[in-house]
């Protein structure tokens, strides 16, 4: 029996042959099934992924955690505490360095323009800022000659008023990608145009066409919601636990209102319980036929709710790229492992510390220093604006171990001075520069003393610097100076 179309052609009802799909499973992350919850597969750039309500929503959320949320304001002020401490301080690199870095210090007092933060603390800002809100502006503030100073513009001030096909959330890129402005918000209505010379956008990247910045904690912020509802919610059943101290049982469960153990003036009917001021020392109630008094215990909150925590705690501190025991409980490393902790954490302190420099630092010496020299207040140089930024000291769970280390690797010459006083937020620069200065002076002061007295100079410097009350002078045909006879 054949079967026809309404064309008047045979149908063909063999059953074909199922063409192989290249999404046949193979990959067993791809499989779609009743038992594992639906994850969204979109992939496109950045751009699509991450637009302004979205970004707006996890810096509002994120904003939320970190005024309310212990464990985030730790971790977010911890990293930026090990990371800029005082602030990144700048050693120059040209024939004019001391100018340079004395006339940087002093701009650095007043570089904002309401004169409420030092460059200092616009660092620390600007770090915290790119862990809560993703990212944070700065204008560049000051045409031709005038003085430089920087002004903060935070994230959700940057956006665009209309729709722009060549702008994303506020940045107008060129052709290439390039941002080439930013759009900010003045007030509630007004918004200006800044060219990308005089605007400096510090957030942490995490893709290649990503243009603005997203919250270091959005890895965490639905485990962090959960984790505060768990612990309001134990909170609750822990003080309603505690609120019973005893409880009388009958087999029938007839309510009762206790008067067998209400002594004379504490009527039922005034205080509707048996309250705990009716209990002595000794007393021998008596029950009725069924009843017994039995007291009320709790196991909240639990050990297996607080292991269940402290995994959301150190899924939290892992995203932050700082270790759980660093973050939340250091008692846990111990030895060796307290070492690795802590160099785990000094990694991270490091990748923050060279993104504040190269972004934001060395982008603000080059200006301050350029319009400086143009306005005549520096001397021009060669190199004028190379710059390296001294970090601040290295944490360290052995100091005195790490310090006698480092001392036998700089006599084996297998250790820099630039190495080691650098681990200690100092230049090793301005080491030299110190020690010298003191030997001058001590030569001075013993060169003084020398011809005053008539003592070797050897004598005189050994006075300058014995930490004994009797000191023993190298001449022996020298004797200590009677100070009665001196004056």
């Amino acid at each position: 029996m054949e079967l026809y179309d309404h064309n008047g052609r045979v149908l063909d009802l063999a059953p074909k042959k199922k063409k192989a799909s290249s999404f046949s499973g193979h990959y067993r992350g791809t499989e779609i099934g009743r038992y594992r919850t639906y994850v969204p597969y979109t992939v496109s750039d950045s751009t699509q992924t991450l637009n302004r309500s979205q970004r707006r929503s996890l810096m509002g959320f994120a904003r939320h955690l970190f005024n309310n949320n212990g464990l985030v304001r730790g971790a977010v002020s911890d990293l930026t505490r090990y990371s800029i401490g005082s602030g990144l301080r700048p050693q120059a690199q040209s024939a004019e360095a001391q100018a340079y870095e004395d006339y940087f210090q002093q701009w650095s007092q007043i570089a904002e323009v309401t004169g409420q933060f030092t460059f200092g603390q616009l660092q620390s800002l600007v770090s915290r800022r790119m862990d809560i809100d993703g990212d944070i502006g700065l204008i560049m503030v000051g045409t031709g000659n005038s003085f430089p100073q920087l002004q903060l513009v935070e994230a959700h001030r940057i956006e665009s008023e209309t729709y722009d096909a060549k702008a994303h959330d506020g940045v107008h890129t060129s052709p290439a990608g390039r941002p080439t402005a930013y759009e900010v918000r003045d007030g509630d209505s007004d918004y200006r145009r800044i060219s990308s010379n005089n605007f400096i956008l510090m957030y942490d990247p995490e893709r290649v066409s990503q243009l603005r910045g997203v919250t270091s904690l959005v890895h965490a912020i639905a485990h962090l919601r959960d984790m505060d509802d768990l612990l309001e919610f134990e909170k609750v059943g822990t003080k309603l636990n505690a609120s019973i101290g005893m409880a009388i049982t009958s087999q029938g469960g007839v309510v009762d209102d206790g008067s067998a153990l209400i002594e004379d003036g504490y009527s039922a009917a005034d205080t509707g319980d048996l309250p705990w001021q009716t209990f002595e020392p000794g007393m021998i109630p008596r029950l009725k036929i069924g009843e017994s008094i039995e007291s009320f215990a709790s196991n909240r909150p639990s050990p297996t709710f607080v292991g269940f925590v402290e995994h959301l705690i150190r899924e939290t501190a892992t995203g932050l790229g700082l270790p759980y025991e660093f973050v939340w409980d250091i008692s846990k490393g111990t030895g060796s492992a307290s070492r690795f902790v802590l160099e785990k954490a000094q990694r991270r302190f490091e990748e923050r510390q060279n993104l504040i420099a190269t972004k934001l630092c060395s982008r603000v010496w080059s200006w301050v220093i350029a319009r400086g020299i143009k306005r005549g207040d520096l001397p021009p140089s060669d190199n004028w604006w190379k710059v390296r930024w001294q970090t601040p000291k290295r944490i360290t769970v052995d100091l005195g171990r790490e310090a006698k280390s480092n001392h036998d690797s700089i006599k084996l010459g297998l250790r820099t001075m630039s190495q080691d006083v650098g681990e200690l937020g100092m230049d090793w620069q301005e080491v030299r520069g110190q020690v010298e200065a003191e030997a001058v002076d001590l030569l001075q002061r013993a060169k003084r003393l020398s011809s005053e007295y008539g003592v070797s100079m050897e004598t005189a410097m050994h006075l300058l610097s014995q930490r004994t009350p009797n000191p023993v002078f190298a001449d022996s045909n020298e004797t200590p100076i009677d100070p009665q006879a001196a004056e």
